[in-house]
């Protein structure tokens, strides 16, 4: 569970794409792709190229489904 008052970072598909990108194709480090792109972590880097090498979505899957009206 995350502490109170943290911040959660979305980042866009273009910063995501081009994360894979330079981790696949220039062969750069975890590290050293997050620091070239202002990431805070190099987690967030083996996530999406984990992800991708897997087929999956960049979808965030912390959303929860919309509440039906009726059930309020």
């Amino acid at each position: 569970m995350a502490r109170k008052g943290t911040k959660f970072n979305r980042y866009f598909l273009e910063v995501k794409s081009e994360a894979i990108r330079l981790y696949l194709e220039e062969g750069m480090g975890y590290v050293a792709v997050a620091q070239r792109l202002g990431l805070r972590s190099k987690t967030h880097v083996e996530t999406w190229v984990k992800r991708h090498l897997e087929g999956k979505g960049f979808q965030d899957e912390r959303l929860r489904a919309p509440v039906k009206p009726d059930e309020q």
